[in-house]
């Protein structure tokens, strides 16, 4: 994580203001998912904290203005300001190797995925604790990949 914010970004609050001041333009679909991404990327900074009702924080995801971005055929690689395709630069560990040549677009729809994957879980199971997924994990991907994508589409490496 802090390895991230080595890379022209200084801290997670420059990030979050990076993606507030980028969802301020006349592109109503892009300022929607970034302001979308920002969120979900706050939700899930509490997801490995003591207490944290894991229920709630699963709800509290949101992938509308995906979804409201597809019906508009939003071409989601225009969010870019570096870079199209991901490339090795901004790899931190071998598990995101399988990223490399990834554009916007590829990850947004793996992002709306897990998003879906995870708010099927409670409906699922009564008892979220007792189900045989392993949320932890799941969140943590979701976590970390959304971290990429807001970073290779800042274009701060």
């Amino acid at each position: 994580m802090a390895d991230y914010l080595q890379t022209g970004l200084s801290t997670f609050k420059d990030l979050f203001t990076w993606l507030s001041d980028r969802s301020k333009s006349k592109d109503i679909t892009k300022n929607a998912l970034l302001r979308e991404i920002r969120d979900n990327l706050k939700m899930l900074e509490h997801r490995d904290k003591e207490g944290v009702n894991i229920k709630a924080l699963i709800e509290g995801l949101s992938a509308n203005a995906i979804a409201d971005a597809y019906v508009k055929n939003y071409k989601f690689d225009e969010m870019s300001e570096g870079k199209k395709l991901l490339d090795k630069q901004f790899i931190l560990n071998k598990r995101q190797e399988k990223y490399i040549g990834w554009d916007v677009a590829r990850f947004i729809y793996s992002i709306e995925g897990k998003i879906k994957d995870l708010k099927n879980i409670p409906v699922l199971y009564a008892d979220i604790t007792k189900s045989p997924l392993n949320i932890t994990v799941r969140l943590d991907n979701l976590y970390y990949q959304l971290l990429l994508l807001a970073i290779f589409i800042s274009g701060k490496k």
